[in-house]
């Protein structure tokens, strides 16, 4: 699912520009899903509807049905956000594979694969 999840984000960068935070983590304890990070210089309060509908778009033509069912959020942040100033201080294509304390949240698994600060 990440090489899908790689996809996207080349369509997002080929289709708006540049993308700040692109990150799919897994970060309940409880439900077994993932957590869709997303911030870009473009994406302002004014335009947040519009670019949650586009990435959703985008989720629904890649991603089957089944793997759409593991997706519990989309966040869409501004760069200033407290969450996504800690991811930018991993870099792009990091892999997390055990629990990392992230925001007051622990992340069990997840993919940063835009991190440009």
């Amino acid at each position: 699912m990440v090489d899908k999840f790689k996809k996207i984000l080349s369509r997002i960068i080929e289709e708006k520009g540049t993308v700040t935070v692109f990150a799919v983590l897994k970060m309940d304890e409880f439900v077994d899903k993932w957590t869709v990070i997303f911030s870009a210089p473009w994406s302002i309060p004014t335009t947040l509807e519009t670019d949650f509908e586009y990435i959703r778009k985008l989720l629904r033509e890649e991603l089957t049905e089944e793997e759409r069912s593991l997706i519990a959020r989309i966040g869409i942040f501004p760069k200033d956000e407290h969450l996504i100033n800690l991811i930018l201080q991993l870099k792009s294509e990091t892999t997390i594979t055990e629990d990392t304390k992230l925001n007051g949240n622990v992340i069990h698994e997840g993919y940063v694969l835009a991190s440009n600060g």
